[in-house]
This record gives C-alpha cells, sequence and structure tokens, in this order.
C-alpha cells in the first residue's frame, strides 16, 4: 500500500508509478490511494468522493494493482455513522479495471460493510474498530491488574479480541 494522496496529483501519479515500477519489479502488487479519503487528521471526510475518470487515469498512468477510493467513508472513525456512496463505487467499478479498496470502514454499520461488499469492493480495510478492541481488552486487564508488568499476558488479550473479532468480519462479510 502506498499513499501519496496528499501531494498534488502529478506528484502522486510520478510517486506512485516509481513504487508500482519498483515493487512490479520484485513481483509486489501495489494498492494506491488517489484523492483525500479523509480521517488521518481525526476528522471524518464525508463529502470526500473519488472521480471515476480521474480514477481511471490515475491507474492508467501508474500501473497500480489496487486502488482506494474516496466513496463516503474515512479513517479512524469511532463512530458508525458513515455511507458508501453505492452508486459511486458501481461508476468506479466500470471505469477501473483494477480491485477497488475500501478504507475506513471502521464507521460503516455492519449492514454497510456487507453493502460495500456487495458493490464489488474487493477489499475492506477495518483497522480503527479492531485497534480499539485491541485496546479495550488491554486497557481492562491493566485495570484490573495495575501491577502488571509483563506484556506476554495483557497482549495475548488484546490478539484474541481482535481475532475473535476478525473471524466474526470475515464470516458476515462471506454470507
Amino acid at each position: 500500500m502506498y499513499d501519496g494522496s496528499r501531494l498534488s496529483y502529478a506528484d502522486n501519479v510520478r510517486s506512485t508509478r516509481e513504487v508500482a515500477e519498483l515493487c512490479h519489479e520484485a513481483g509486489i502488487a501495489v494498492e494506491a490511494e488517489l484523492g483525500e479519503i479523509g480521517g488521518k487528521d481525526g476528522v471524518h471526510a464525508p463529502g470526500a468522493r473519488t472521480d471515476p475518470a480521474e480514477a481511471a487515469e490515475f491507474v492508467a498512468a501508474t500501473g497500480v494493482d489496487a486502488l482506494a477510493v474516496a466513496v463516503g467513508t474515512s479513517h479512524a472513525m469511532l463512530s458508525r455513522t458513515a455511507r458508501v456512496d453505492r452508486d459511486l463505487v458501481t461508476r468506479l467499478r466500470e471505469a477501473v479495471p483494477v480491485p477497488l479498496v475500501l478504507h475506513g470502514s471502521s464507521g460503516l454499520s455492519e449492514d454497510e460493510l456487507c453493502g460495500a461488499v456487495v458493490s464489488v469492493m474487493a477489499k475492506i480495510n477495518i483497522a480503527t474498530h479492531l485497534n480499539g478492541l485491541f485496546t479495550g481488552a488491554v486497557r481492562q486487564f491493566l485495570e484490573e491488574q495495575p501491577d502488571a508488568v509483563d506484556p506476554r499476558k495483557y497482549v495475548r488479550l488484546g490478539r484474541s479480541a481482535v481475532a475473535a473479532e476478525a473471524a466474526r468480519l470475515l464470516r458476515l462479510l462471506a454470507g
């Protein structure tokens, strides 16, 4: 995953193309991000949208293997209030010849998550939600055992919380 989205469009194309060329020489697939998906600075950007024509141009110019697009979600959302613009996803799918990726999926309800999969999003990132579960499990352990100093004991609980939720989400999204 290479993210040059904070660069100007021309610089993003140039740097992403360079990364894609280097990675492809080593047999590595490249996912890139185009435009502002939002949330990296902690602010939900529900109005950010990827233009299908620009996305097609970007993929052709860079040679990336997958493209993260802005369709109504934002990185680092703690509330589940985002909505996927499914009409835009359809237009992007028609314009872009590579798999589409959804970042910021922690802000989606389960119905919206399932709808994103049905709308042909090939990869769904759900990091903030899983990070919160990990942190909550660790925090609970440390509150209950404030003298604990061995991270192997509390990290294991965080990992278990993430594993259980990841398995549940995989079942949900595969259904």
